[in-house]
Formats: C-alpha cells, sequence, structure tokens
C-alpha cells in the first residue's frame, strides 16, 4: 500500500483510512496520532472520491457528428469527419488528424479505436477527456530490446490477446 501517513513514520502501510479511502497507516496508533493533521484533507478527498465515483456511473454522452470535437469546425457534405472513434463518437476533421497526431480521442485504454496495449508507450497516451494516463499492459510488436519484455507471454490485460508483455519499467 505504501509508507505510513503519520509525521516521522516510515513503517509499511497495511491499513486505509476509513472515511476518504486515501490515507494509509501502520496501524491505529499512527492514525489517532495523525488525525489532527489529516482531518481537513480526509473530508476534502472523501468529498471527492464520491464526486468522482458519481460521474463514473453517468453514461457518456458522444459528441455530435455534425462538428470536429477537436476544433469544432462544421462539416459539410461533402467533407464528413477524417476519423471518428467508434466507442466514444470523438470525430477529428483532416486537419486535426494526422500520422504524427498527439491527438486522444475520450477513450482511456485506446485512440480512435486502437488499442494503446500494442503501441510503445508515449506521454500522451490518455483520455483527452479525464487527462488520465494510460497504465495498462502493453505488448509493441517491435522493440529494440528484447530484455524490455517478460519471460513468458501472458493475457494482455487491455485486448484479451496472449503476448509476450513489456516489464512496468518500460511503460
Amino acid at each position: 500500500m505504501g509508507v505510513c501517513w503519520n509525521e516521522g513514520c516510515l513503517k509499511r502501510a497495511d491499513q486505509r483510512c476509513s472515511n476518504c479511502k486515501i490515507a494509509t497507516y501502520c496501524g491505529t496508533t499512527c492514525q489517532k496520532t495523525g488525525w489532527s493533521n489529516h482531518k481537513m484533507e480526509c473530508e476534502m478527498n472523501r468529498i471527492l472520491r464520491e464526486r468522482e465515483e458519481k460521474e463514473a456511473q453517468k453514461p457518456v454522452e458522444k459528441p455530435p457528428t455534425t462538428h470536429c470535437t477537436g476544433c469544432n469546425v462544421k462539416y459539410s457534405r461533402d467533407d464528413m469527419a477524417d476519423d471518428l472513434c467508434p466507442d466514444c463518437g470523438y470525430s477529428a476533421c483532416e486537419s486535426c488528424v494526422c500520422h504524427h497526431s498527439r491527438g486522444s480521442c475520450y477513450c482511456q485504454n485506446s485512440n480512435f479505436g486502437r488499442p494503446y496495449c500494442i503501441m510503445n508507450p508515449q506521454w500522451y497516451h490518455m483520455s483527452s477527456r479525464t487527462g488520465r494516463s494510460y497504465k495498462g499492459d502493453r505488448h509493441p510488436d517491435y522493440d529494440e530490446d528484447p530484455d524490455a519484455y517478460e519471460e513468458k507471454p501472458r493475457k494482455c490485460g487491455n485486448c484479451g490477446e496472449v503476448k509476450l508483455c513489456l516489464r512496468r519499467e518500460y511503460c
């Protein structure tokens, strides 16, 4: 879990604050001692966690297909979206899409239907809606360093294929 949140204690923490679920402690003594420091942030963390959970349960509205989601230019009848994500509905015009594009649709684990797990890690692999980076498995088809891969093939947690995945330190 991490290190105890009580100031001065560097023990391994195996208990979480039951209210905010963020702060970790090595035991009840440290939790009681650190309560005066943790009290204010505890309530705020609980409120934020509850709000995030509520937002995550809401169905995601797909953006309109009449405009580019990236720059909001209106499509003409002759010139429709150059790229459209089948999952989140994000559409992009020709100006917003190129093979070197660092743009991202709203999906957490893919970009315009192409899963991040088959791509080499990049800092911009994230959901443009939430800003959260992709943290899952990766198994790109090529890499200069064979030591970057795990020893045995296993099922990818994102796409389900059995592949040699990159070690965590390379992701």
